[in-house]
């Protein structure tokens, strides 16, 4: 009995389905199938009841089910455990960031944490909430930079600042000559959107600007990343709603107009940007990370990059 086949085991029960369980784990069907059953024969009875349109536990297959989850814990626990000791000794931190983050108040906290630690070793992975979750629950993360998990978590999150979107018109655009704007100007303009399924939270909070102003946008495009966003104002596709932070990335041909009078009731998710971490996990540059976000964060202010 080895360790893949508990995962192939544990995968076609969670999921109740040979194929998708085969997708979930990145292999063939077949060898799934075959996985499964030498782990029947080793342990000396079934553990599934197949039939053409159904697969279920045995009763010996739920008693087994929660032993293997908990050996597939514990063995992860270990390797965990093993990674942060010798972490420890390397002066390394692991840092998960959202680009709205890794964009805006972590290069001045590493630049603080640096300063009183010249050879920490500061490991950035850039991705979303979702993957920094698992990362940081598996520890190959020691702080995650993400928007409020949209499910309970065991994990504190705190919330470091709440963002304001921004408008970006081509320098061209009659709004242009406008100081700021109102989600009134805004009305009938041709819009680019974030792609709602790569970028939930960015789209429910444009979607909700507009709604604040009671209006549908006229939407022209969806885009997932920031650059291709900016081109297209850039090319007078349309305009586009974006985080402040966005204000630091220049490209000719646009400029950004801050919107006022915009109340959101309630407040969405996707305007905060925070941090989590695993409390049980002692790691002093981990602690040292968190302060100096904190203090970054009261002084960060995105109006003062004004394009």
């Amino acid at each position: 009995m080895d360790l893949r086949q508990l995962r192939c085991f544990i995968a076609v029960a969670e999921e109740m389905h040979f194929g998708r369980a085969a997708e979930r784990l990145h292999i063939a069907p077949p060898a799934l199938s075959r996985m499964v059953r030498t782990l029947e024969e080793e342990i000396g009875a079934p553990l599934l009841q197949r039939t053409t349109r159904a697969v279920t536990l045995t009763k010996a297959g739920l008693g087994f089910l929660e032993d293997a989850q908990a050996i597939l814990a514990r063995t992860e626990e270990a390797a965990r455990n093993a990674r942060e000791i010798a972490d420890s000794n390397r002066m390394t931190l692991r840092v998960g960031a959202i680009d709205s983050a890794s964009a805006s108040i972590l290069p001045q906290a590493i630049k603080l944490l640096r300063d009183a630690n010249p050879t920490v070793d500061i490991r950035l992975t850039e991705t979303m909430t979702a993957p920094q979750l698992q990362m940081l629950r598996t520890g190959r993360l020691d702080i995650a930079l993400i928007r409020p998990p949209m499910t309970v978590t065991e994990f504190p999150f705190e919330a470091l600042r709440q963002e304001r979107l921004v408008a970006i018109l081509p320098d061209t655009h009659p709004l242009a000559s406008k100081s700021h704007l109102t989600m009134a100007d805004l009305r009938d303009q041709p819009v680019i959107i974030p792609a709602k399924r790569a970028r939930p939270y960015a789209y429910d909070l444009v979607m909700a600007y507009f709604a604040s102003a009671s209006c549908v946008p006229r939407i022209v495009q969806e885009t997932t990343e920031k650059p291709a966003m900016l081109a297209m104002v850039s090319a007078d596709i349309g305009i586009a709603l974006v985080p402040d932070w966005v204000m630091s990335l220049s490209r000719p041909g646009i400029c950004y107009r801050a919107i006022t009078n915009v109340e959101l009731d309630p407040q969405l998710p996707g305007a905060f940007v925070g941090m989590a971490w695993r409390p049980q996990q002692k790691h002093g540059l981990r602690d040292d990370m968190i302060s100096a976000l904190r203090i970054v964060a009261k002084t960060y202010d995105p109006s003062k990059i004004v394009r």
